[in-house]
């Protein structure tokens, strides 16, 4: 776990960074592979989206498409494009670049062939994503810019979710690319676009979903670039969509309480800070399977070791190593013995 980015204001406490992982059988053509364009198929994709697993081997918060196997189905004519997806996405999640992008290659002649020409987009996009990871800024933003110019193709809208998805993978694009202001024109449109939307229909899960990645988002941005108070409030906006959509028990929630803690911290609100922490342990202990919670732990260790709470501070320490321990998470193991050597020196 990295220190948070502005190390000059912080070094002990750390960020929780959402992990979004998964597993890909492609023995089974039935294993859904992305998200189907259905409406209780983009609600579970969403959910999955916002949810940290920490089972698997590939960490891809934005890796995700929203387009799922859009007009392909389980026949014979398209078993095989569907198996070539899933084995490339195999590849990927196995961190074999390569392979994945000869074998989507591959994929996308079939659909040309199948003259599929949703085939095709779920293609294009896989591709973006993978380029994406890969950390291929400018390859990715070319095959977003080809999805997106082929779904307004199909009469696609501008503020329809799909488009508004690939919209924030571009600002984050530009984000990594320091080009911060398209980065932030891009985070600021979508925002105002759904919220429009979620004006007209306040309980559309999948816009509600959508809503709090782009809050997430868009705070980790505006925090990255110093502007903490503004991140404080999109924050506090992306764990209150976050708990309208999947209630307070969620992995997100953790992170995001997490997140408003280390912020509070910045800025020497410790009581609020630790308001923050407590809350994210609270609701941890009810999420056995969280990799990466001792985090919370430690940051808890850490605002009572600058309170002066020594007992308290090496209470929680001890139980971050615990749960560091119990989940075989080195990174938070290393943090939970840093922590208590200062403990130790402090009570000298």
């Amino acid at each position: 776990m990295s220190l948070l980015f502005n190390t000059r204001l912080v070094k002990c406490i750390k960020r929780i960074f959402p992990v979004v992982k998964h597993n890909i059988s492609i023995n089974s053509y039935k294993q859904t592979l992305a998200f189907p364009n259905s409406k209780q198929s983009v609600q579970t994709s969403i959910r999955y989206i916002l949810s940290n697993r920490t089972n698997a081997a590939k960490s891809i918060v934005f890796g995700f498409s929203l387009l799922g196997l859009i007009g392909l189905d389980e026949s014979d004519k398209d078993k095989e494009l569907i198996y070539t997806i899933k084995r490339g996405l195999l590849h990927l999640q196995n961190d074999d670049y390569n392979a994945f992008e000869q074998t989507l290659h591959e994929a996308l002649k079939m659909a040309y062939d199948l003259k599929n020409f949703d085939g095709v987009t779920y293609v294009y996009d896989v591709l973006a994503n993978g380029a994406f990871m890969n950390k291929e800024y400018e390859k990715a933003k070319n095959l977003f810019t080809t999805v997106i110019s082929r779904l307004f193709d199909q009469g696609g809208l501008e503020d329809d979710l799909n488009v508004l998805h690939i919209s924030l993978k571009l600002s984050k694009i530009y984000e990594a690319q320091k080009d911060y202001k398209n980065s932030e024109i891009g985070y600021i449109y979508c925002v105002q676009r759904l919220e429009k939307k979620l004006k007209i229909d306040p309980e559309n899960e999948d816009v509600l979903g959508l809503y709090a990645i782009t809050l997430d988002a868009y705070a980790r941005y505006l925090m990255n670039q110093g502007q903490t108070k503004n991140a404080r409030a999109y924050f506090r906006k992306a764990y209150n969509a976050s708990v309208k959509l999947n209630g307070e028990v969620f992995e997100m929630n953790v992170i995001l309480l997490n997140d408003l803690g280390t912020l509070c911290y910045i800025q020497g609100k410790l009581d609020k800070a630790l308001h923050y922490f407590k809350k994210a342990e609270q609701i941890g202990q009810h999420l056995p399977d969280m990799e990466n919670f001792s985090t919370v732990y430690i940051n808890l260790g850490n605002i009572y070791l600058k309170q002066g709470m020594l007992k308290e501070a090496e209470q929680n320490c001890v139980e971050g190593m615990k749960n560091a321990k119990r989940h075989r998470y080195d990174e938070g193991k290393k943090e939970a013995e840093i922590c208590l050597a200062e403990i130790k020196s402090a009570m000298k």
